[in-house]
């Protein structure tokens, strides 16, 4: 995701209800897994094993947020979260995969503006 794009998409993001908040990043995980089996597919040795790792802490990352979210509990400023999952995807070499993934959340027609 370019800055630009990555600052439109969090833009975007930021004026959603948290209900929707909770929408898309369910949607963003189960994306992601996705991108896992191709991880298990296409990657091999220590490249491997940091990409899994990376999508078990964006995916923790994530449910924990969703959980916040919905029970209403002390959580990340939503800027930081999404600075964590980007960080984390970058350092495990998942950026393509989390910029796609958030994008294809974006689009689905589900969003109450």
């Amino acid at each position: 995701m370019t800055t630009s794009n990555a600052a439109e998409f969090k833009d975007w993001y930021l004026g959603l209800a948290d209900a929707d908040k909770m929408i898309l990043l369910a949607l963003v995980s189960s994306q992601l897994t996705i991108h896992g089996r191709a991880v298990g597919l296409d990657l091999s040795g220590e490249k491997q094993i940091m990409a899994f790792k990376g999508l078990n802490e964006i995916g923790h990352q994530i449910s924990q947020h969703i959980v916040a979210l919905g029970a209403n509990h002390k959580k990340y400023p939503e800027d930081v979260f999404l600075r964590i999952l980007a960080e984390e995807a970058s350092s495990a070499g998942l950026s393509a995969h989390l910029a796609q993934s958030l994008q294809w959340a974006k689009t689905r027609d589900l969003w109450q503006k």
